[in-house]
């Protein structure tokens, strides 16, 4: 959380929103702690699973054994001893398992860490054939077991786990933001771990967060949720939810993207096939105006091809861009009116292949980047006006700021160039806001070379011993020092229904022209939603003639004369 521009904390505990309350890194208090009842208790606690005895007197036969990675760790105390062994693997994807015996002779408490490239790892568990499991606990609700032989949930099948997008918004208009989150689907056996998972939809309260989403309909079924966004796509002033489920990798590789309607009641339809947009793929999408009628248009980007899905009151008519040469998969789209036509352009950038999509009257062509001065790759990419002169320049990572030219050409600065990550799990990723409201953008970045779970998965144990040593993972603000030219922020505050404005368009004209952005541009967040400030440069101008407002019903509010190098927030007349 920014604290007064000046530094950063980490508030997701505090404000209720761990990844998981039972399996988060900073240290909860042991949820034993509040059980009295004689028993073995099996859970999951602070990344580690729990075997703990507390109050048996029949002790003859409860042991039993675990199958755990390799890898993982054990360490024991009281009265509990465990043997261990190794064998070759049981079930595909795993290299090594080792089997841990244990027997239980009085109280006592066996913790098993586990390595952070399984967390889809189902530990198993066979207890004696006379072990009484009416006195055996286990997950998170502390359940008996139905059977000597059961297996716990992997570590991210729990609520509140494999978090992907999320997306902000005042869903309940009491002036406070909510946030809806994108769960994956556990490697694509979320239908098997939890058939009646959920999406969150995190409410702010008081006292933190409260999810409602088992409340209002929103069902996985066995979406594989990777990005997330708010769009009212049928102009109904109620803010709907569109899910990308693709997950590229067997098993469920593709599974139809989600369009949630929200109705008047709050709660959400699935209405993806009927308004033809439950795309299968893994991809990317952005949700902007392309043809200026005031409804939300959806483009859409995977590896095989670009599409663009025009919205006609509120069914979309599916156009294919062209395909996707190098079959590549999207890193970032980022949109903006870069060349000052009245109408926004999207750059979709990728490791192999970035491409410009110029706006023309309403449909979108393509453009090789290079031809203009573009790089044709990045990991990440975002248009920012970055010295404020009115002209929007285009940054990228690795490398670094392209600054725009008078003719609608870029130039390669030496500003902000890094070296890029080289595994296939290492990323880059960035976005821009001004940190400490000085009337310029700043730069957050992460960047990491640590290998994901997946691919180490893949390796040998002492090539990820090795490999780690030399990872690097940062997260880095890089703060503008700014200049003299002038500018101009805004921040829309719409009807209740849909707060933030997502939809809205500004024009702000002075003498040297008029600039347009679109609501929710500003987003560089990796696969998320919640940046609706716009952010103006306004160069030498000394006065701005009137801000224009579309908002998202269509309805129009101009401001004229107003005053520039400020904050304005905008309220719906």
């Amino acid at each position: 959380m920014n604290q007064q521009g000046e530094d950063f904390k980490d508030g997701i505990t505090e404000l209720g929103l761990p990844q998981n309350y039972e399996a988060t890194y900073s240290p909860v208090p042991d949820p034993l702690l509040n059980k009295t009842e004689p028993g073995l208790y099996i859970y999951w606690h602070n990344y580690e699973l729990i075997v703990a005895s507390q109050g048996l007197t029949n002790l003859e036969n409860m042991r039993g054994l675990i199958i755990v990675p390799l890898l993982a760790t054990s360490t024991e105390s009281g009265e509990i001893s465990t043997k261990i062994d190794k064998k070759p693997a049981l079930s595909a994807g795993i290299d090594k398992v080792q089997v841990a015996k244990f027997k239980v002779k009085g109280d006592g408490r066996l913790s098993i860490k586990f390595p952070a490239f399984y967390p889809f790892f189902q530990p198993l568990f066979k207890l004696n054939t006379g072990a009484d499991i009416t006195h055996v606990y286990i997950g998170s609700r502390f359940e008996s077991p139905t059977s000597v032989d059961f297996a716990l949930p992997p570590i991210y099948a729990l609520p509140y786990m494999d978090r992907h997008g999320m997306a902000w918004n005042d869903y309940n208009n009491d002036g406070n933001m909510d946030v809806a989150i994108a769960r994956a689907g556990m490697q694509g056996k979320i239908s098997e771990f939890d058939p009646d998972a959920k999406d969150e939809l995190m409410l702010q309260t008081s006292s933190g967060f409260e999810d409602i989403g088992g409340n209002v309909d929103l069902d996985k079924e066995g979406c594989a949720s990777r990005q997330v966004a708010w769009v009212d796509f049928d102009r109904d002033n109620l803010l709907d939810l569109y899910i990308m489920c693709g997950r590229h990798l067997p098993p469920n590789s593709i599974y139809p993207n989600q369009l949630y309607r929200q109705t008047a009641e709050g709660r959400f339809v699935n209405v993806s096939a009927e308004k033809n947009v439950n795309i299968p793929e893994m991809g990317w999408f952005a949700w902007l105006d392309i043809d200026n009628d005031m409804d939300m248009d959806l483009f859409w980007a995977d590896e095989i091809s670009f599409w663009l899905y025009r919205n006609e009151s509120g069914t979309f008519i599916a156009e294919k861009l062209g395909e996707n040469k190098r079959k590549s998969l999207v890193n970032q789209l980022t949109i903006a009116d870069y060349d000052g036509d009245g109408d926004l352009d999207l750059f979709s950038a990728s490791r192999k292949q970035s491409i410009l999509f110029t706006n023309v009257q309403g449909k979108l062509e393509r453009v090789d980047p290079e031809l203009i001065g573009l790089p044709d790759r990045a990991f990440a990419a975002n248009w920012v006006d970055y010295d404020n002169d009115g002209l929007i320049d285009l940054h990228t990572l690795r490398y670094g700021m392209y600054r725009q030219l008078s003719n609608h050409t870029f130039e390669k600065i030496n500003l902000l160039e890094v070296s890029a990550p080289n595994t296939f799990g290492g990323y880059a990723y960035c976005t821009w806001f001004d940190a400490d409201n000085d009337g310029d953008r700043d730069l957050l970045m992460g960047k990491s070379e640590e290998m994901s779970w997946w691919e180490k998965r893949q390796r040998k144990a002492q090539d990820i011993a090795e490999l780690t040593k030399y990872s690097k993972s940062k997260v880095l603000l890089y703060r503008n020092l700014g200049n003299n030219n002038h500018w101009l922020q805004i921040e829309l505050k719409g009807s209740p229904g849909n707060s933030v404005a997502i939809g809205a368009k500004v024009k702000v004209t002075t003498a040297n022209g008029t600039q347009l952005q679109q609501v929710g541009q500003s987003e560089g967040a990796w696969r998320s939603q919640g940046h609706y400030r716009l952010y103006f440069g306004l160069g030498k101008q000394e006065a701005i003639h009137s801000i224009q407002v579309t908002w998202p019903d269509g309805k129009v509010q101009e401001i004229l004369n107003p005053d520039l190098d400020r904050l304005l927030i905008i309220e719906q007349a």
